[in-house]
């Protein structure tokens, strides 16, 4: 026989489906939009790191093939898009669990991965 609260497992915290746990989405998509700019840090560094890998340093004023240019931005944007990727994700799942909040990082997510994505092919 269970005598304990509705919604309430037998260790007294809430059970799967109330309190913190609905809400987690949001914050998450939250975080994920928060951690654009090191990701977008992180990306620039990985870059140049292919670029002096495959001997073109566009900041001396050489201006590399475009092999080498795909070679540093596909893998450079795959990276800066990795926070805005899970930001839409995790405001989607926040928009389902009944939170309308989670629209707005899933918007900014959506408009910083747009942004940098335009930024790495005007500079190809």
């Amino acid at each position: 026989m269970d005598t304990s609260p509705k919604g309430m497992g037998s260790s007294g915290y809430a059970s799967a489906g109330h309190g913190f746990g609905t809400t987690a989405p949001l914050v998450w998509a939250w975080v994920c939009v928060l951690v654009v700019p090191l990701f977008f840090f992180f990306s620039f560094a990985a870059a140049q790191g292919i670029y002096a890998v495959v001997g073109h340093d566009p900041s001396t004023g050489d201006v590399p093939p475009l092999w080498a240019n795909l070679a540093a931005a596909l893998p450079a944007l795959a990276i800066a898009l990795v926070p805005c990727v899970a930001g839409v994700v995790f405001g989607r799942r926040a928009t389902r669990a009944g939170h309308r909040a989670g629209l707005i990082p899933e918007a900014l997510a959506v408009l910083l991965g747009f942004g940098m994505a335009v930024l790495v092919f005007v500079n190809l």
